[in-house]
């Protein structure tokens, strides 16, 4: 039975010369800002997504700004930048406004978050609700959370 492909992972499409010749499929760059301030790898999955995409090692996803309000999320207050989350679109957006509020350090499910994860997970419900609202979505009642 074939294993169906991960809707977020983006797989190069190699051909029959690119592969027999085995050069590598993107060109050299530096690293983003996020990569330099992104977790040790020793925090990170190199085969997980989303860790390579808060290390800034998938340049055709653009990093969206997670700051948030000092009241967590709400539009008043001075906005200040998460350093410990990333945000971007969905590649295959579901509705209008599809965004991603992921963890630097890898997590990898909702089964090994721990009772100290707790404030992470409020911080990321606060970056997401921030992000709705920058972009004029304001009926947070009609949003829907997916963990």
């Amino acid at each position: 039975m074939a294993e169906e492909p991960s809707r977020h992972a983006t797989q190069p499409d190699l051909t029959r010369e690119t592969a027999a010749a085995d050069k590598p499929t993107r060109s050299p760059t530096r690293p983003s800002a996020v990569a330099a301030e992104s977790p040790a790898p020793a925090d990170c999955d190199s085969k997980c997504v989303f860790c390579r995409i808060a290390r800034g090692q998938e340049p055709s996803t653009e990093l969206l700004p997670c700051e948030v309000g000092c009241d967590r999320g709400r539009s008043s207050g001075p906005l200040r930048a998460n350093e410990d989350l990333v945000c971007f679109k969905d590649i295959k957006p579901a509705a209008p406004h599809h965004y991603l509020v992921v963890p630097k350090k890898h997590i990898g499910n909702c089964k090994d978050l721990e009772k100290a994860h707790l404030e992470l997970v409020e911080n990321m419900v606060a970056v997401g609700k921030a992000i709705l609202e920058r972009n004029n979505f304001t009926d947070l009642k009609n949003a829907r959370l997916i963990m």
